[in-house]
């Protein structure tokens, strides 16, 4: 099975409900979810239907919204559809569309996963898959409640299935919630068993391993975090690229072959998968967040190059979207003469395809057109490039307070790009697999749970395994570090470096305590607004309203 996506048929089709879900359904077709979920057919689409929310996070603007922007690495881009996050301007509140979108569609994930656990058990699958899909589930949920809750703090939570109106909700604590996601994992763990090899997208034992590896750094249990991590490491086949361009090549993009992806949201270059008519539209509370219409993230950190002499739009350098610009500081984290990771994470140079020239006289087509540098250029290097090619260096593009000069014009944040499975320059949807968990993760994991656990040698140990891998040719003894240097900016440093634009940045800074910190030092557009309580997002307004206990439940502290 290459794509798990059934378009969401057990979920959808008999209208289940979240604790934010006020929609009440007539049911005409006289078939009931007890009916269809006691088939084997009907069991396994709700199974599957826990996968497709998702497609609502990877792979997608919003989950990247929510995620990378309003951090130190990433500024609005000039089409920037969310600016009131990038921000943090009072536009953004508990009536902001992206936070009931998410409440609504988190809820609702959570909804199924509770209502398969009820009903695998009884299904007529064979025992052995019964313990697999149960297994599938329980990461699932937990990877749901760990939105949810690094999201909105202690709120709703639900461990059974709701059908109907649900007029009331409960607040529980976060000690609450993460003791239902390690028991979660636990039981993912378990149940899974041998499964180690990637079954078109299943979660797999790896997966779940890992996936607690995150969530005891989380929480602060730093040495079992390490001790995790480094069985994954160990016990699985799962290895470092040794050049991290090619990690993120369009060709390798295909989860399941991927030598580095633990788990992946999968996408297919099918596009009855992915409806032409679910693609974006403008409109901030609909299609960048369906599960549908492919991965987009290749659309997101791209500029206006073609509004450039010699560059017109094409398929291999994608859409400007603009949604999301580099910071001057995530670009300043690489040394790019020893790590390799700079050339396989930024794009720099854009070859001329046939625009005007204008008045490079000496443009060549098919050579330089524009060239962005994250260095400072001499003015003699500027001058000789002054008829062939537009030169920008890092100060050309930034003001003295780190803003940039123009919204539209950035280095690219280029591991998304997605440039020969489209066969239109307007077509958005890529067949790119979304990564969720990354081996290197694991050996950041394992460095920063040592670092906190007191073993230096340790840690040191695994951030030196991770950035010899990193390193270019000749320059591995420059990219090791030692126990000197091995601090929690450091490793949030690396963790930018290796992970920066993979939809975990918010949560690293949050989870370290450096989020307001950090903002305030590198994010010229959200420094001023930034305040302590908005390490956690304000609850919709909408369900506020509607719920009938509201002084049990109220508006998270400051919002």
């Amino acid at each position: 099975m290459k794509k798990i996506f059934t378009f969401m048929i057990g979920a959808f089709a008999f209208g289940l409900s979240s604790c934010s879900d006020f929609l009440d359904e007539t049911n005409k077709s006289g078939l009931t979810g007890d009916t269809f979920y006691a088939t084997t057919t009907g069991i396994e689409s709700l199974v599957n239907s826990t996968y497709t929310p998702l497609r609502f996070w990877y792979g997608k603007e919003g989950g990247a919204t929510m995620t990378e922007l309003a951090t130190d690495l990433f500024l609005k881009g000039g089409d920037c559809h969310h600016p009131e996050i990038a921000d943090m301007s009072a536009n953004f509140n508990s009536q902001s569309p992206i936070i009931q979108v998410y409440w609504s569609r988190l809820y609702a994930a959570i909804n199924y996963c509770n209502t398969a656990i009820e009903k695998i058990p009884a299904s007529p699958l064979p025992e052995a898959t019964k313990k697999l899909r149960l297994g599938e589930v329980y990461y699932l949920r937990a990877m749901y409640n760990w939105l949810i809750v690094e999201t909105w703090g202690g709120v709703h939570l639900s461990t059974k299935p709701t059908i109907g109106v649900q007029t009331t909700s409960t607040k529980s604590s976060v000690d609450e919630f993460y003791k239902v996601i390690f028991a979660d994992l636990d039981l993912a763990i378990a149940n899974l068993g041998g499964r180690i090899n990637h079954e078109g997208g299943r979660v797999t034992k790896p997966a779940a391993e890992a996936f607690k590896a995150r969530m005891l750094l989380t929480r602060g249990q730093n040495a079992e975090a390490a001790a995790l991590a480094k069985k994954v490491i160990s016990d699985y086949n799962f290895k470092l690229y040794s050049d991290y361009k090619a990690l993120w090549d369009i060709n390798n993009s295909e989860g399941s072959t991927n030598s580095e992806v633990i788990f992946y949201v999968n996408y297919s270059a099918d596009n009855l998968l992915n409806p032409a008519d679910l693609e974006f539209d403008g409109n901030s509370t609909a299609n960048a967040f369906r599960p549908e219409g492919g991965n987009q993230l290749h659309l997101m950190f791209t500029p206006r190059y073609d509004f450039h002499a010699g560059m017109i739009l094409d398929i291999p350098n994608s859409i400007g979207f603009q949604r999301y610009a580099c910071t001057r500081r995530y670009l300043e984290l690489f040394n790019s003469d020893i790590d390799q990771r700079y050339d396989g994470t930024f794009k720099e140079v854009w070859k001329a395809n046939g625009g005007k020239i204008g008045a490079y006289t000496n443009m060549i087509q098919g050579d330089t057109a524009v060239y962005w540098s994250h260095k400072a250029l001499s003015s003699s290097f500027k001058a000789s490039k002054a008829l062939k090619y537009e030169v920008k260096d890092i100060n050309d593009l930034y003001n003295p307070d780190q803003s940039l000069v123009d919204f539209r014009n950035f280095i690219e944040m280029h591991k998304h790009n997605s440039t020969t499975d489209r066969t239109a320059i307007f077509e958005f949807r890529s067949k790119r697999d979304a990564f969720v968990q990354r081996i290197a993760e694991m050996y950041l994991i394992a460095a920063e749970g040592e670092m906190k656990a007191g073993n230096a040698a340790e840690a040191v140990k695994y951030m030196n395994l991770l950035r010899t891998n990193r390193a270019k040719a000749g320059r591995t003894a420059d990219m090791q570090v030692t126990a000197s240097q091995m601090n929690i900016d450091f490793v949030l440093e690396e963790r930018a470096r290796e992970l920066g634009g993979e939809l975990l940045r918010w949560f690293d800074l949050k989870r370290t305590g450096k989020l307001v910190e950090y903002v305030k030092a590198y994010n010229p557009n959200a420094k001023s607004n930034i305040k302590d309580f908005q390490v956690l997002r304000p609850i919709p307004q909408s369900h506020l309203d509607v719920i009938t206990n509201k002084s049990e439940f109220p508006q998270n502290p400051g919002w």
